[in-house]
């Protein structure tokens, strides 16, 4: 069948503004994209439950159980996951191995490794665990029972974690932390030329040398009576702490760094000039934040927020009044602008330059920018969405029940099945067609007399080439 047909919201099949055919059943819970007539798909979905779209060099996403689950196939690797229950990934490296893992809960692990080897684990009772957790290796037994940790040349030895433990070196030529513990009476930690770090009667007595591959003026000290007191000191600059984490106070002279909490999170004052950092806060009703990279301003958090941000190839600025009002402005560094606002929950848009925007009423979804959800779930609710990107206009409302499709070809526009209009020019002028009633009466004018030529039936109608710009067959 290489005609429009349109019986929405059952089902309809339509050339779409700028090439390509989409076919929409039940009101748009069943879902196909074609680049062109009888060519490939680019777009399969089955909604709410899952979509897939295809690229034309053959990458592939799928998403399902929307925000859980999700697919992508790559030429070189493949992901499958739904959060937080399982999670299968398998890649080729650049000397052309694969690489396997799987994981799943409760604490099931398997992994092929480049070198061949299988590695695996079921958490608590045994296994081995590779690139984890920031760990390189992790091997357990009987979990808190025993377990070993490798991060670097770092190897750590736990019994009945995290009561007994010891590290050392791998390599015993290679530089190392070292340490132990016997929790909760003491533990001891150190890196030559990074930090020696000791606890007594856990976790009440702390004391640390830190940065220890500065000068020894810029070493920092400290020492901690948690929860009660604690002090670090860093060349000019001292900080004390009381009733962690609630009270403290800071100060650099040589700097004019100076910080106060009373009480953190409530109250907060930061000034730390050589970062380029300003902090003040009242929480909840003001709080204002400035680094080298980001400007933010708080009333009511978190309610209303202002904000500008600096990237390296472009600006943002954004404004936020939640539930109601989200914007975000991004220019790039040519001068072009995208501006995203949401009316919760009236309407949603998305302004890329005066020529290109898209548009919804109404946007029940609160949450930022999240187009997987849209995509989703937006159909069963959204009256209208328009997109607009130079000449492309497509419109569609609830249920595709009016759809439009319009570019620099043709204009083609319906409701339903009752009625369909399209128009296109070319060399010989303005040419018009209209179907009525499910494809029963048909006609065509053109030219500048605007004569009628009556066209055959073509039920459920309204029976239009797909290929844009082709005249209909006549009697």
């Amino acid at each position: 069948m290489d005609s429009e047909r349109v019986l929405s919201p059952l089902v309809s099949r339509h050339s779409m503004a700028g090439g390509g055919v989409e076919t929409e059943a039940l009101g748009g819970v069943g879902r196909s994209r074609r680049v062109r007539p009888n060519g490939p798909w680019s777009h399969w979905a089955f909604r709410p439950f899952a979509y897939r779209d295809r690229t034309s060099d053959g990458d592939a996403t799928t998403h399902f159980l929307v925000p859980l689950g999700i697919e992508k196939e790559r030429p070189n690797e493949y992901l499958w996951q739904v959060l937080p229950v399982a999670r299968w990934e398998r890649h080729t490296t650049d000397s052309g191995r694969e690489v396997k893992t799987f994981f799943a809960l409760p604490g099931v692990y398997w992994s092929q490794r480049e070198d061949g080897r299988i590695v695996r684990a079921w958490f608590p009772f045994t296994g081995v665990m590779e690139n984890f957790l920031s760990y390189d290796r992790i091997e357990f037994t009987l979990f808190p029972l025993w377990l070993r940790t490798r991060r670097g040349n770092d190897v750590g030895k736990h019994v009945l974690f995290p009561l007994f433990g010891w590290t050392g070196p791998r390599d015993p030529e290679l530089p190392s932390a070292t340490g132990s513990h016997i929790l909760p009476l003491y533990s001891h930690a150190a890196r030559e030329g990074s930090y020696d770090r000791w606890t007594f009667l856990w976790p009440i007595l702390h004391v640390q040398e830190n940065d220890l591959r500065l000068s020894s003026d810029l070493h920092e000290q400290r020492w901690m009576v948690f929860p009660l007191v604690g002090r670090s000191v860093r060349g000019a600059r001292t900080d004390w702490i009381a009733l962690w984490p609630f009270f403290g106070y800071g100060s650099d002279p040589r700097t004019g760094y100076a910080a106060f909490d009373a009480p953190w999170p409530f109250v907060r004052w930061l000034d730390a000039p050589t970062e380029g950092i300003t902090r003040r806060r009242l929480w909840p009703f003001w709080s204002y934040y400035k680094d080298p990279t980001l400007e933010s301003r708080w009333v009511l958090f978190p309610l209303v927020n202002w904000r500008s941000e600096i990237y390296p190839d472009s600006t943002v600025e954004g404004v936020d009044v939640l539930p109601f009002w989200q914007q975000t402005t991004r220019t790039d560094g040519q001068g072009g602008q995208r501006t995203w606002r949401k009316f919760w929950p009236f309407f949603e848009s998305d302004q890329r330059e005066p020529w290109e925007h898209e548009w919804a009423f109404p946007a029940l979804n609160p949450l930022w920018q999240t187009p997987e959800i849209d995509e989703m779930y937006a159909w069963m609710w959204e009256l209208w969405h328009e997109r607009v990107d130079h000449d492309v206009v497509q419109q569609r409302s609830w249920l595709g029940l009016w759809r439009r499709e319009q570019d620099e070809v043709e204009d083609r526009r319906n409701f339903s099945a009752l009625w369909a209009r399209r128009t296109w020019t070319d060399d010989t002028g303005v040419h018009h067609e209209t179907s009525l009633l499910f494809g029963l009466l048909r006609w065509r004018t053109e030219g500048e007399a605007q004569e009628v030529e009556w066209l055959p039936p073509a039920m459920p109608g309204p029976g239009w080439p797909l290929q844009r710009g082709e005249r209909s067959a006549s009697f």
